[in-house]
């Protein structure tokens, strides 16, 4: 008669009990079958039911090689199971505190992502450096698993680039907290990123994208101050009338848009910005101007950069939607950043020129106005950068259409340099 929860299994001992509401069976691993051992491993079974009663087992000490270790994995000092997916829910509440909603929702859905890899009920402690290596490789080139939409194979680097930066922050933070002794993330390095350059719009495809008949009097004059300002599609979405100044030709950045339909001031300070109306775009704000001025006035929260504080705009927006069936404005009245996507790429098909993303917009003002000499500094401050640093890095594209203006330039330089002509000398011999 063998003791209560001790199995013979060939030339094995095994010994069963309930952990968690789960049966566990466990073969002890280089214990011979002897009469003594079975004893012993009476014995064991009988400390393991103790430790269970008084909340102290730690599976992973007492079977680090068990595949159910991975799932049950080990107690901190409070008793407390830091399976992955508990400690993810409470890291999340913690950095509510620190993160936007918008990023809070980001991280959230990088971290549930990355935790169906690595195993959500697996135990923080046995997470690897291969795991997280391992887990970058499925980024990249597994299947996604996307509920609401369409999946495909792989994500983008960037994306990729993201998900393990999260993780890594998240490992960090169990690290500070004594959840786990070594960040399994760390030395996992970014995948090489080539930044795609801007791809501005030519003056012509300018000029078909906010002149052709299908295109409406204010989705044209929409892409003609986004243009000719410079500004991010959340700024032309929160634009309001009380913002303007056609009179000093000025436009006042207060707000920004996201992508949750939150309104909130520009992330950085250098964001809320005064802008100099050059006169396309004064033209297009007096032609919108007998589209939606007289719109109704809506008293709008704005949350400002510290935490919990916020304000109250009266906005009349400039850029309007259309009633829905109830006759009441859609969303306050105010277009979002869906619209003026699907805006775009419904103006970009109709007026048959190529394809390209909607923030080229932007790209666009910072390209067509260095084409044209414009001190760098000046484009910074007008698209809320603090320095030239990035324009310079990021939009310093010349217009292929400009070529020829940059040439005549150098010839010029070359004449004041050299302004006597080199008549050519033969060297061969007579």
């Amino acid at each position: 008669m063998y003791p209560e929860g001790v199995e013979v299994r060939g030339n094995s001992l095994r010994i069963n009990f309930v952990y968690k509401e789960t049966r566990c069976r466990e073969t002890l691993k280089g214990w011979l079958v002897t009469p003594s051992n079975i004893k012993k491993a009476g014995r064991l079974r009988a400390v393991i039911v103790s430790e269970i009663s008084c909340g102290e087992f730690d599976y992973f000490l007492r079977f680090p090689n068990s595949k159910r270790a991975l799932k049950f994995g080990n107690t901190n000092s409070s008793g407390s199971f830091t399976l992955l997916n508990e400690l993810i829910k409470r890291w999340l509440i913690i950095k509510e505190t620190d993160y936007t909603p918008e990023t809070l929702k980001k991280s959230r859905n990088a971290l549930n992502i990355c935790a169906n890899l690595l195993g959500k009920d697996r135990a923080i402690l046995n997470i690897t450096h291969e795991d997280a290596l391992t887990m970058r490789r499925d980024l990249l080139h597994g299947i996604t698993a996307y509920a609401n939409r369409t999946n495909k194979q792989g994500r983008s680097v960037n994306t990729v680039n993201t998900y393990v930066s999260v993780c890594n922050e998240f490992f960090s933070f169990a690290v500070r907290s004594r959840f786990i002794k070594t960040n399994p993330f760390d030395n996992v390095g970014h995948l090489t990123v080539d930044r795609d350059s801007p791809d501005p719009l030519e003056r012509e495809e300018f000029e078909r994208l906010i002149s052709h008949q299908a295109i409406s009097h204010q989705t044209a004059n929409l892409w003609t101050i986004a243009v000719y300002t410079g500004l991010r599609h959340g700024e032309l979405c929160s634009l309001a009338w009380e913002d303007i100044d056609l009179e000093n030709k000025t436009l006042t950045v207060k707000r920004n848009l996201t992508n949750q339909n939150r309104f909130k001031v520009p992330k950085t300070r250098s964001g809320e910005r005064t802008i100099n109306l050059l006169s396309p775009a004064i033209a297009a704000l007096k032609q919108q101007k007998a589209l939606s001025f007289l719109r109704p006035s809506y008293d709008i929260d704005i949350a400002l950069r510290q935490k919990g504080k916020n304000r109250i705009d009266k906005c009349t927006w400039v850029f309007v939607t259309g009633l829905s069936t109830h006759g009441k404005s859609v969303n306050c009245g105010y277009i979002g950043n869906v619209g003026i996507n699907r805006l775009w790429h419904n103006s970009i098909k109709r007026s048959g020129i190529r394809s390209r993303n909607p923030y080229q917009t932007r790209h666009t003002y910072a390209c067509w106005m260095l084409s044209h000499g414009v001190n760098p500094a000046f484009i910074a401050s007008q698209m809320g950068h603090k320095d030239m640093t990035m324009v310079l890095k990021v939009y310093g594209t010349w217009m292929q259409s400009g070529n020829e203006s940059e040439i005549e330039k150098m010839e010029s330089a070359l004449k004041q340099l050299c302004p006597i002509s080199v008549p050519f000398q033969s060297h061969l011999k007579k």
